[in-house]
């Protein structure tokens, strides 16, 4: 593999989702976009929140293709260390480099959203610590050394508001609030090698879950869903961002994708700008510079 090609990409949580959405709207001719989650095969559905809502790698995968980039299908549980170890070898044996990383894997429990206090909820909703922190950390340390080498760009967290504010209980607003903080001393670790290390808050997005609530509830979503983003929004603005000559000025830093759109002239598909959220949930946190070893 050589600097001839263009980018190597791996997103996680491809198969739906804010995660599929970002390696569709990354996707640029000759990119080789590496998607990464468990559901394999088109056709797949899942049950979550009382739907069955469509997830494949191999949908993502075609849709990548055509573009004219190459999408690679990588079926893995990010439950497991030794899948994501093998996923780091994979990429090193096959690739040779990586140039941008997007962690975008979560695991939801049916209970998330059920208006409970947290203790009356299940104890399984500690798998969103489980995928989307520390299946987050473990890939990161796999794959670091390997985009030092290669002369890497970029590492992103998604998060979201629930960083800030309450949003599903403790259990998520503790994943969110951790994750921005991790990207955050990620950045200093890795100053010295200009990779640059950024927390994205996604906002609302109109994916496969977010649609079929919407349909069975149109009254009620209408007016919340007005300014949600297209699922393909979040790697538009990303493109964007990865190619800024001071990225790495952005480094450490926690960003709301609709204001780094607006900031960058990101228009989504309908030419609409999705709205921040910013003046209702509240905005990202400023961390201290000070460095303690």
């Amino acid at each position: 593999m050589t600097k001839e090609n263009k980018r190597v990409i791996l997103v996680t949580g491809a198969s739906r989702g804010v995660g599929k959405g970002i390696a569709e709207g990354l996707a640029e001719p000759e990119d080789i976009i590496i998607c990464a989650a468990r559901s394999l095969k088109e056709g797949t559905k899942v049950h979550q929140f009382g739907f069955d809502i469509r997830s494949s790698l191999e949908e993502t995968v075609n849709n990548i293709n055509q573009k004219g980039a190459l999408g690679v299908a990588y079926p893995i549980d990010f439950n497991s260390p030794e899948e994501i170890l093998s996923l780091a070898t994979f990429i090193k044996k096959e690739f040779g480099r990586l140039d941008l990383l997007v962690h975008a894997a979560c695991q939801i429990h049916d209970d998330l959203v059920t208006p409970k206090p947290y203790w009356e909820k299940s104890l399984d909703l500690w798998s969103v610590m489980d995928v989307g922190l520390k299946s987050n950390y473990f890939l990161s340390h796999a794959l670091t050394p390997l985009m030092i080498a290669s002369k890497g760009r970029l590492i992103i967290q998604i998060s979201s508001h629930g960083a800030m504010c309450y949003m599903h209980g403790p259990i998520y607003g503790a994943q969110k609030a951790a994750i921005d903080k991790m990207a955050f001393d990620m950045a200093y670790d890795l100053k010295p090698f200009d990779i640059c290390s950024l927390s994205l808050w996604s906002g609302i997005v109109k994916d496969e879950k977010t649609q079929k609530v919407s349909e069975q509830n149109a009254e009620q979503y209408a007016e919340f869903l007005k300014g949600a983003a297209s699922q393909v929004y979040a790697g538009m603005v990303i493109n964007k961002i990865y190619k800024d000559p001071g990225l790495i000025k952005l480094s450490g830093k926690t960003l709301i994708i609709a204001e780094s759109g607006e900031g960058y002239g990101v228009k989504d598909v309908d030419a609409n700008s999705p709205k921040s959220d910013r003046d209702i949930l509240g905005g990202p946190r400023e961390f201290s510079e000070a460095v303690v070893y």
